[in-house]
């Protein structure tokens, strides 16, 4: 195709829709099974921190691999090891029968992501990389909302149980849909802008990104893992958590909407400050909020500080052929590892202190701290001059 999208490039982004719509029916479904399993906010945060690890490790590992072997076949491979964990934690009964598998599926996603980020960006010439990869960020986005919004649902109905299981039957039917590897495209006639930028300033924005999408993703998760309880505490249930994590992701889902044909965006620093500083202010304001419609605003500004820091950080990360799968890797390993580290450290704050709320506080003074980052980091790399690699 010259001007719509490949095929292939659906059928990535297709895949990529399925695989966070299982996950994420899975990682509503395991906190809310670990609370009925009368787990603290320590525990709640730890297991995140118990797939993220393996997850961190996994994905810089994969992405590197990735440009040396078939990127859709590793993808391939970590599907399978995401149901064989998913299965083997439907099983537990106890707190301690959950943690141990789920390395598994932090192993899985790792295989899959930075190879099939990687591919999507082989697909087509650099001037449509924002092109293809706003398909696929739409694609995943909104599967991480459905799966939210359902899981919540159907956890309500009817236990973990189904919810596992309906999570691994759509991923062994999307291992058919992911198509088969091809060479890719390097011919360059115009990559879309980006010649245009110093490799000094493009090296200073990358790494800019990730800090502020690791953070963005570390602020993401705590919801998703701590905010069962405390909504449990102010009297909301399993639906109410559905419905505001999907809020979150659809307010995400329509930010890649806006910039896959937007590119005022582009290397403008202060713009990014002020979503990133009002996704930190949201997320202590909404420790305090009690009525439903209240807390359901704060979704505004955490959608939109997910969707700008993401998709930042995998442009910026995929803008160029060599090494794609390397820069994916580190693009995912920092996101795991805000996954892991901010949900993790907020967890034993709030049980040490004894207050639900302190996860959230922690995220806010993370977000200032990522901002004083990304300026240290944007003049140091400039101060560097164009030598800097990554």
């Amino acid at each position: 195709m010259k001007t719509g999208i490949p095929a292939r490039v659906f059928r990535i982004s297709l895949a990529a829709f399925i695989t966070d719509f299982s996950l994420y029916l899975v990682w509503t479904a395991i906190p809310f099974k670990a609370v009925g399993l009368g787990a603290s906010p320590a525990v709640l945060g730890l297991m995140p921190a118990v797939a993220s690890s393996t997850y961190v490790l996994t994905t810089a590992f994969a992405g590197r691999l990735s440009d040396r072997v078939s990127r859709l076949l590793l993808a391939r491979l970590g599907c399978l090891l995401y149901v064989a964990g998913c299965l083997l934690v439907m099983q537990a009964r106890t707190i301690g029968e959950i943690l141990p598998f789920l390395p598994l599926i932090g192993l899985g996603m790792g295989f899959f992501w930075p190879p099939i980020q990687a591919a999507v960006a082989d697909e087509g010439k650099l001037k449509f990389l924002e092109r293809n990869i706003g398909l696929f960020n739409i694609m995943w986005s909104s599967g991480k909302a459905l799966g939210f919004l359902l899981a919540g649902v159907l956890y309500a109905m009817f236990g973990p149980g189904p919810i596992f299981i309906l999570a691994s039957a759509v991923m062994l039917g999307m291992v058919a849909l992911i198509p088969g590897t091809r060479r890719a495209e390097v011919e360059e006639e115009d990559s879309g802008g980006y010649e245009r930028v110093s490799p000094r300033d493009l090296l200073a924005f990358m790494r800019m990104a990730w800090v502020a999408n690791a953070v963005a993703f570390g602020v993401g998760h705590t919801m998703n893992t701590q905010y069962p309880k405390l909504m449990v505490e102010i009297g909301l249930d399993s639906r109410s958590f559905g419905i505001y994590l999907a809020a979150i992701f659809v307010v995400q889902t329509a930010v890649f909407v806006l910039l896959r044909s937007y590119r005022g965006w582009r290397f403008r620093r202060l713009p990014a400050y002020a979503v990133h500083f009002a996704m930190g202010l949201a997320v202590v304001l909404v420790s305090f909020a009690k009525p439903f419609p209240l807390i359901l605003l704060s979704a505004i500004p955490l959608g939109l500080g997910l969707g700008l820091a993401y998709h930042a950080s995998i442009t910026y990360s995929l803008a160029g052929h060599g090494g794609r799968g390397r820069r994916a890797g580190i693009h995912e390993s920092l996101l795991g590892a805000g996954n892991l580290l901010i949900p993790f450290i907020g967890g034993l704050l709030a049980s040490g202190v004894g207050d639900l709320r302190v996860p959230y506080w922690f995220c806010g003074v993370v977000i200032a701290g990522s901002l004083i980052a990304q300026e240290v980091i944007w003049r140091k790399t400039r101060s560097q001059g164009s030598s800097g690699k990554c």
